[in-house]
């Protein structure tokens, strides 16, 4: 089994990414989209400006990736730069995305949460160690949907005006880190994309792990990856678990 990227023994903190990470994306498209489409049975010209407006709005999430200077209203920037792109009016992008990426995804979430991650969170918490989140956008409603809130210390977002910045920029993960009272040395993020996810670690100097199939090339130097959650748990943990315990038991919790 590849060596872990970090210390195990100095780990007293996860940060997760949400969307893609806590749930599976790919399959909670499909379902609002087929909601979309009987949405707009009877209207399918609303329904194709809809689903421009909405395709608008992740390209605009993308190109704003690339600002290097801090937005005091990421929302209202991503809301303009959609708008440029559909040709539509703010209030009807506005309306779209509070329905259809804010709304109706919240009833579909906990059928698509990852296998084994209740099981990952409980066990981190069993362990002492102190949870986070770090999502683009806000994530309280998703995780009271998923039926997670309770068990996160500390939650954040990109769009925050304390942030203004979306991943891979570091300043969203190193505020979490410091609400969570962790170094980054102490800490472990995890995200679902190399690209976005691993970078933004890479910039804060904190240990990545990406839950993904894809392949990537070898050697990814600062981050690993795995399949899911239960794999996860198997490198963090399954072979030291006996030690991890004893030394937790031995030393109490790790005062910040």
């Amino acid at each position: 089994m590849p060596e872990l990227p970090f210390e195990r023994a100095q780990l007293n903190a996860i940060v997760f990414d949400l969307d893609g990470t806590l749930y599976r994306q790919d399959g909670l498209r499909v379902a609002i989209l087929l909601r979309l489409l009987r949405a707009h049975v009877s209207a399918p010209r609303l329904g194709l400006r809809t689903f421009r407006v909405l395709s608008a709005y992740r390209r605009a999430q993308e190109h704003l990736r690339a600002s290097t200077v801090a937005s005091s209203d990421l929302a209202q920037a991503q809301i303009q730069l959609a708008c440029e792109q559909s040709g539509e009016q703010t209030g009807f992008v506005v309306e779209c995305v509070a329905r259809w990426m804010e709304q109706e995804p919240l009833a579909l979430l906990a059928r698509h949460v990852r296998p084994g991650l209740l099981d990952f969170l409980h066990n981190c918490k069993v362990r002492g160690l102190r949870l986070g989140v770090l999502s683009d956008y806000p994530a309280d409603e998703k995780l009271k949907a998923l039926g997670l809130d309770a068990l996160f210390d500390v939650v954040l977002a990109a769009q925050s005006p304390e942030i203004g910045f979306f991943k891979p920029h570091p300043r969203g993960l190193l505020l979490t880190l410091d609400r969570l009272r962790a170094s980054p040395a102490e800490c472990l993020y995890v995200g679902d994309r190399a690209d976005v996810d691993a970078e933004a670690a890479a910039a804060a100097g904190v240990a990545c792990c990406i839950l993904s199939r894809r392949v990537y090339a070898p050697d990814p130097r600062s981050w690993m990856q795995v399949a899911g959650f239960p794999e996860l748990h198997a490198r963090l943990w399954d072979a030291t678990i006996s030690q991890h315990s004893i030394n937790r038991a031995t030393n109490g919790s790790v005062a910040h």
